[in-house]
Order: structure tokens, then sequence, then C-alpha cells
């Protein structure tokens, strides 16, 4: 197996270099090939220059980018035009899902063509949580998400998910949005386009110094529209 790990990231310079050690450290242990691809969406904190600095012997890990900021979807969908990987996960520069719970991921990866974290399928798998307007917005989301684009999971905006390559490639060619909104625009296409989902439980630790505010939850919100309005237009049909 080969497994491309992405990690976009936007004056992270502080956070993802805790978050890089660990995946390091993890992938060191593993028996399967592996790289790490680092996109940053525009940064202006030197966040790239002090990661090439940082990472320029380690082998596999690669950092990308772009000058202007253009938002996760889009760094997400950058780094999967250069993974080479079999299979291709994308997770938060703050590691808020860590990367050991790619073990959860692993007795599926042959069953499904994507897998997703869920931080909400199971009870007790929050360990640390977030401020009780964010679990309520969060909520709320979910069940708007349900409601206008029928999709059926328990949480589809965790930033823990794996795509195999082939599939990768089909649903981020027709993604839209660049930013919060694209994580259920992509599970809209992957749907469409009739590949198997499969949510997974894993642990999730709210980071206080997240850069997700209420008014990119208000923004997220219309974007849910944006999709459907798409899909009536026929822009996720299959080629």
């Amino acid at each position: 197996m080969f497994l491309s790990i992405i990690i976009p990231a936007y004056n992270e310079g502080v956070r993802i270099t805790k978050t890089l050690h660990h995946v390091k450290k993890y992938l060191a242990k593993q028996n399967f090939e592996s790289e790490v691809i680092i996109v940053d969406d525009g940064s202006t904190d030197g966040f790239r220059e002090k990661i090439e600095k940082m990472i320029a012997h380690w082998h596999g890990f690669y950092i990308y980018g772009y000058k202007k900021n253009q938002g996760k979807g889009a760094a997400v969908a950058y780094g999967m035009k250069k993974a080479t990987g079999e299979h291709i996960l994308f997770m938060d520069a703050d590691e808020s899902t860590p990367i050991e719970q790619f073990d959860f991921f692993k007795p599926h990866l042959d069953k499904s063509a994507i897998i997703i974290g869920s931080r909400y399928l199971k009870k007790g798998y929050i360990k640390i949580k977030q401020p009780i307007w964010r679990i309520l917005f969060a909520r709320f989301s979910n069940f708007l998400i349900r409601l206008v684009l029928w999709l059926r999971f328990s949480d589809t905006q965790c930033g823990f998910k794996l795509f195999q390559k082939e599939a990768a490639k089909r649903i981020f060619s027709k993604m839209t949005l660049k930013r919060w909104g694209f994580d259920f625009e992509i599970l809209f296409i992957a749907k469409k386009l009739g590949y198997k989902i499969r949510e997974v439980p894993v642990f999730w630790y709210n980071e206080k110094r997240s850069k997700v505010k209420m008014r990119d939850f208000f923004a997220t919100l219309l974007e849910l529209f944006k999709v459907r309005i798409n899909a009536c237009k026929g822009k996720y049909t299959a080629v």
C-alpha cells in the first residue's frame, strides 16, 4: 500500500510543527509506503520558509503552495493533484483527529472507495469539547445538510477523510467550493457518482485556537444551496 497524506495549512507556523513530528513518528512505525504533502494556502507569516527548513531532510515530506489564500477546500484539491498514493488521506494541520486514527480506517481500505471520520457516530469520541455555541451550530448544520443534500452521515465536516486515488480524481475534478463547504460537496459528488462511503468513528480533540468563526458557519450554510443549484444544473453528473 502507498498512502498519501495531505495537510492543508494557512499561517500554521506554530501549530503544524507538532503535527508533522507526530505524523513522521507514526509513519516510521508502519509497514507501508507513504508521502506527506503540505499545502501552503497563501500564508503570510513565513510559514512555508519555516517548514521547508524543517522537512529539508525528511524522506517523503513535501511542501507546495501558492501566493493567494483560497480556502481549505482549494488547498486539499491542490494536494490531491500532487498525491501519488493509491490511498489519499487529508487531515487538519492542528491534528484535531490524531494520525493514529488511521488505524481505524485500515480494515475498510479495500471495501470502500471513501472513508470518512466521524466525531458523532459513537459517544465518548470527542475528547476535548467545543464551546456550546459551536456544538449547537454543528448539529444544526448537520440537520440542514441532511435536509438539503440528503447526506445521511452523522458528521460530514470532520477533517479526516480518505479516498482511493481513482475516486479522488473524479470527485475533486467536479468540486466547485473552495472553503469550508467543500466537505459536504465532495460527499454529495461521491454519492452522485455511485461511490461507497463508509463512516468510521474517530477520536477528536477541539483546538481552542481554531480559526473557524461564527461567520464561517453562516457562509458555509449558504454554500449548501450552491451545491443543490449545481446539482440541478447537472454539474455533478458522471462523464
